[in-house]
This record gives C-alpha cells, structure tokens and sequence, in this order.
C-alpha cells in the first residue's frame, strides 16, 4: 500500500455530508469495510455507523438522514442486535446501536481487525485498537479473536469474501487454524445470511480466489444445504471459469455465477435453496441453468437440431447456460456458433408461434383435453424447434403418424 496518511484517506466530502444530514449527532463513528477500504484507496458505497444507546435513540438520526436521502429507514433485526438500514441509490448505509459497549468493547469484539478502525464524525480521529492498520498495511486478513468467529459462524465465511475482493491479501495463518477448527459450525448459521456472503463472494473481483478459500478452509461443503451432496473436485477442476464469468452481461452472467455454484452442490431441489433468500426468479434461472450445463457441454458440437432443441428446452436459463459453458470451456467455437444462434432465433426457440391450436390438435388426434393433449402438444412443438415440423399440413401428419403410432407423445423432459 502506498505510503498515505491514512487519515487524509478516510477524510471524505461523503462523511461530512451525511454527518449534516443526520442532524450533526454527537459520538458517532463510521466503523467497518468504509474505513478500511478508504485506506486502501478503494471507493465503497457501504457505511456503516455506530451509536452509543439503543435502536431508539438512533431513530432520529436514521429517519432524519433517509428523508433528505429520499428515502426511508427501515428497522432490522431483533433487540437487543437490531440495526437501521437506509437504502439511497449510490449509498446504503447502516446505523449500528451499540447498546450498553462502549467503543472500546465494539471494537473488540469486530470479526477482523482491519474491520475494526473506525472515524469520528465529523473530523475524525482515526482509531485503531487492534492493530488494523498493520494489517492493511502488510495486506494480511487477520482475526481479532478466536472467539469472535465462534460467536457468530456467518464470519468464517467472510474471510473468504475478503480474500476475493482485496487479491493482494493473505490470510494470517493462525486465523486460517481458527477457521478451519470452527468450520462444522457454519452448518448452523443463517442460511439467509450464508446466501448473501456467498452472493457477494460470486460478485467479487476475484470469486476463484474465495472459493478456492473456501475449500481449503473446509467451509464450502457446510454453506450447502445440510445433508446435499457436494462435488468439490468437480468445483476444483473449474474454478478459474467463476472469473471469467465477469466479462459476460450483468445479468447473465450474476445467474452464472449462481448456477456455477449450485451445480457444484449437486443442483439441490428448490426447496432447499428457499432460506437462502436469493431473489426467486434469479434462484430458479440459476438453478434450471445448472441442471442443463453438462447436457450443454455434451451437445455444443451437435447437430443443430439438437442444439436447437436444448435450448428450448433451457428457456430462459439459456443465456447463462453458455455463459458459463464458455467460460469453463472457452476455447470451442461452438459457443460463439451457438450464441449466434440464439440471437438469431431466440424468440423461435423460447416461444416458438403453435402451428395447430389445442382444440385443432384434439380434433385431428381424437382425444379429450388433458394430459395426453398436453403431451402431444408438447411433442409438436419440440418437433417445430427442431425444425422437422415447418408447416400446419406438416403439423397435422405428424400428429396423424404420432397417433398411428402409438408413440409416447411427452418429449424429453
């Protein structure tokens, strides 16, 4: 780290800003990953801010600064670890009551030390406790305490998400001894909180790093669902794909990055991903985009028919399907072929326009509404995709000769 004054750092427009807003309260700190990461230079759009007292006596503070902010506080959590998030479109920031700690034991009690500095508002000073800023300084991750981790499991899993995000750090050796030892703990944690670690890891400049963390640290197999079986060597094989995935489409590519991890799990049933608490519509595109990527891989030098047809079949998981299939394989030029392909024809595939109506379809097969109507539907427009069925006179000999037949009329699942 360059040799700055790491207080000419911490110094900020931001700070002085949000200090006015809030009504100028006296003893307030900015605490945690702003401090640190204003020493490092690095810009940061999270703050957090503790308060002597309550979450009542911080009310005032919190509902000032959200109205000039635009916006409201919300009151999260349970007494007595309640806390006041305010959620401002370049800036989230957290009031933490302290309670009945004073500094000192807030501070102390921190998970790593280079999370526990902290800046008076408005003119500082800079406080180190715990020997923080060495730690910045040496680019080394280090925990304040054994104990600390034990309190709360969530925090083994940060030392990987750190590790991700500042790739010049090492993690201090006897922390690694005190993760390791307490990593069975973290099947209990917060499978909520466990998800969102994960989530910012995925997002880090660096997720094969923190996930090679997490392996070696013994951690990965217990943020799984309890009991899933987990493909580690799978995971070992691809783990520099997880960094490429950054250069694909944001979106795409943060499903990706999802899908990346749950096929490592073993692609867990939904049920089991619920307390992760991942917004519902990403969860369940990451995971079909995880059922179909080995399929994927196995296809990609395939008639096109057949390519045609697994994507239809992946739907709108598709896209993140050959982001991350490119990214673990990205030398094949059958991605870009396939990419252009989707392009090409995506809405075709995803909803391809029926050439017989349901009632038409009934009438030509013979058969009530219901099941075998749906199947045979299906199995048309799976021939549509695939491009052996182009027309409605063709549409109508093929459910003649599927009748004739007697074939199953469901298609692949």
């Amino acid at each position: 780290m360059t040799h700055v004054d790491p207080a000419r750092r911490v110094r900020d427009p931001t700070l002085q800003r949000v200090w006015e807003q809030m009504g100028r309260p006296a003893r307030c700190r900015v605490v945690g990953g702003w401090v640190r990461d204003r020493v490092l230079g690095r810009a940061t759009g999270d703050l957090d801010l503790s308060f002597e007292g309550d979450a009542e006596a911080a009310a005032e503070p919190a509902t000032t600064l959200a109205a000039a902010l635009g916006t409201r506080a919300h009151l999260l959590g349970t007494a007595p670890h309640q806390v006041w998030r305010i959620d401002a479109p370049e800036l989230t920031i957290e009031l933490w009551p302290m309670g009945d700690l004073d500094h000192e034991s807030d501070m102390a009690r921190r998970d790593y030390a280079c999370n526990a500095l902290s800046w008076e508002l408005p003119d500082g000073p800079l406080q180190d406790l715990v020997g923080g800023l060495a730690d910045l300084r040496d680019q080394r991750l280090r925990a304040v305490s054994r104990s600390n981790l034990e309190d709360d499991p969530v925090r083994l899993l940060r030392a990987p998400r750190f590790l991700a995000q500042l790739e010049d750090f090492d993690l201090d050796e006897r922390t690694a001894g005190w993760i390791r030892g307490l990593a069975p703990r973290l099947a209990a944690a917060p499978r909520e909180r466990v998800g969102r670690e994960l989530r910012t890891l995925l997002a880090s400049a660096a997720p094969s790093r923190g996930l090679r963390w997490c392996l070696d640290l013994g951690l990965f197999r217990h943020a799984a669902p309890p009991g899933q079986l987990v493909d580690e060597p799978w995971l070992r094989e691809h783990l520099n794909a997880t960094d490429r995935l950054r250069g694909a489409d944001a979106g795409a590519s943060t499903i990706a990055g999802l899908a990346f991890l749950l096929r490592s799990w073993g692609v867990p049933s939904p049920g089991r991903l619920s307390a992760y608490a991942w917004p519902q519509t990403e969860r369940d595109t990451a995971l079909r985009a995880a059922r179909f990527l080995d399929e994927a891989s196995a296809v990609v030098d395939a008639p096109p028919a057949d390519r045609r047809e697994l994507a239809w079949r992946a739907g709108a998981a598709f896209p993140a399907v050959l982001v991350m299939a490119n990214a673990i394989d990205p030398d094949n030029p059958g991605w870009r072929r396939w990419r252009r392909q989707w392009q090409q024809s995506s809405a075709a595939l995803t909803h391809p326009r029926p050439l017989l109506s349901g009632t038409e379809i009934a009438g030509i097969a013979g058969i009530e509404p219901g099941p075998d109507l749906g199947a045979l539907i299906a199995a048309l427009t799976r021939a549509q995709v695939r491009c052996e069925v182009r027309t409605r006179s063709g549409a109508v000999r093929f459910i003649r000769s599927k009748v004739r037949s007697g074939d199953e009329f469901s298609p692949r699942p």
